[in-house]
């Protein structure tokens, strides 16, 4: 579905992390015929992987999901920054795809993307004028304040073609967005009545409404997913839309929620979820949790985690002390700290042995620092594996995962252009 020709051409180098000195030179589209086995030793580490089944399994759980909730999706690409995976997304059903930037909405175009939504509001001259150029695919892209819409006119003076924005709707004390169901009608009325703007709906983000108390928090996201519905049906009341109207919101944190509070007769209404695609062990799993307790279109789809980083002790300097070489440069924390999932002793046979009582507390630049039994035989040169919490900030420190299969044998291997 899309152009990924120039990225499977790319040839590997030495000096990316993961790739082995036989990769040099290999085009990206020849990974999985090399034969290569993430646990033989031969794979420098520290790699990210992607765990092949794991991701098929998220496409299709979350997409059936959607799909079966009468909604569309458009996955936000920030969190991989992968072409190769929006391609999978989209073939699985996608409307399209999500964006925050104007480098991220330029990647996504550069390979094909034809429905984008940029959720973020776009200020600077040069980037609005580039996107409003764009004739071969719909850019949808956000105003806030009627300070944004006269900026966009500003710029777009004189342009023949519309250009397609939403109204976002914000939450107090929080990110974009306007504050208040009649700031945001105003701005929408601005908008409709505008020579070089097209309203094509309303938007906001629910995903901020994070503070532990999972049925509180519900309760405040149906109120503002409430407020959202109350300016779109003004608005379609006043006539202010034009074309088919879109309603969207919806992170990975209250997908269940948004699917069924903004699902609406004769309107598209868009999520979009990112994080699904690799799920994770520590933030987003406590929230999939609660997906599944409210149970409010059913059971939560099965997700599971799809991305581990594998790294290799370098020194066990005290009886229940590791170091591993994996840091900040190639794990996220900001979440989270990662998790040691398994061990094992790379070479032929190798076999990942499950591990509980291993912690990962703390770590430097290019170290991890894991506490471990004192009567565990692992020693230097010893391979572990590392679950994440929150994939997005884990993404960004790779230029290359290697996706793998059940038995760690890479089968291919994923660019992201951060």
């Amino acid at each position: 579905m899309l152009q990924l020709d120039p990225i499977l051409d790319f040839r590997l180098q030495t000096g990316t992390k993961g790739v082995p000195p036989s990769g040099d030179g290999i085009a990206l589209r020849d990974v999985g015929a090399q034969g290569w086995r993430l646990l033989d030793g031969s794979i420098p580490l520290p790699a990210a992987v992607l765990r092949a089944s794991a991701l098929q399994q998220n496409l299709t759980a979350f997409q059936t999901y959607i799909d079966q909730a009468g909604v569309k999706l458009a996955p936000h690409g920030k969190t991989s920054m992968c072409p190769q995976l929006f391609d999978r997304q989209l073939r699985a059903g996608a409307w399209g795809m999500t964006v925050a930037t104007y480098a991220q909405a330029c990647t996504a175009l550069r390979y094909g993307v034809t429905n984008l939504m940029i959720a973020n509001e776009l200020v600077g001259e040069t980037e609005i004028r580039a996107l409003a150029q764009v004739t071969d695919a719909r850019i949808l892209s956000l105003v806030d304040s009627v300070a944004g819409v006269e900026r966009l006119e500003n710029i777009l003076a004189g342009t023949a073609r519309p250009f397609e924005v939403l109204v976002e709707l914000g939450i107090d004390g929080g990110r974009t967005g306007a504050r208040g169901a009649e700031t945001a009608l105003a701005i929408a009325r601005r908008v409709a009545a505008s020579p070089v703007l097209s309203l094509a709906g309303v938007e906001g983000y629910e995903g901020l409404i994070v503070t532990g108390d999972a049925k509180a928090d519900a309760v405040r996201v149906d109120a503002f997913l409430n407020d959202l519905l109350h300016v779109f049906a003004t608005g379609r009341d006043e006539g202010l839309f034009a074309g088919a109207p879109i309603l969207s919101a919806g992170g990975s944190a209250y997908f269940d929620l948004v699917a069924r509070g903004l699902k609406t007769e004769g309107v598209t209404t868009i999520l979009r979820s990112g994080c699904y695609l690799t799920h994770d062990t520590g933030f987003y799993k406590r929230l999939l949790d609660h997906v599944g307790e409210r149970a409010v279109l059913g059971p939560a789809p099965a997700l599971k985690p799809a991305l581990e980083v594998w790294a290799q002790v370098v020194s066990r300097p005290e009886p229940g002390l590791i170091l591993i070489n994996a840091g900040r440069r190639d794990l996220s924390d900001d979440s989270g700290l990662p998790k040691v999932e398994t061990w094992t002793r790379p070479g032929k046979g190798a076999a990942p042995q499950a591990v509980s009582d291993w912690q990962f507390y703390r770590m430097n630049d290019q170290h991890g620092y894991v506490r471990v039994p004192e009567a565990a035989q692992v020693a230097v040169g010893d391979y572990v594996s590392l679950s994440i919490s929150h994939p997005c900030t884990t993404f960004d420190r790779w230029p290359l995962l290697l996706e793998v299969d059940d038995d760690y044998r890479v089968i291919g291997a994923l660019r992201t252009f951060f």
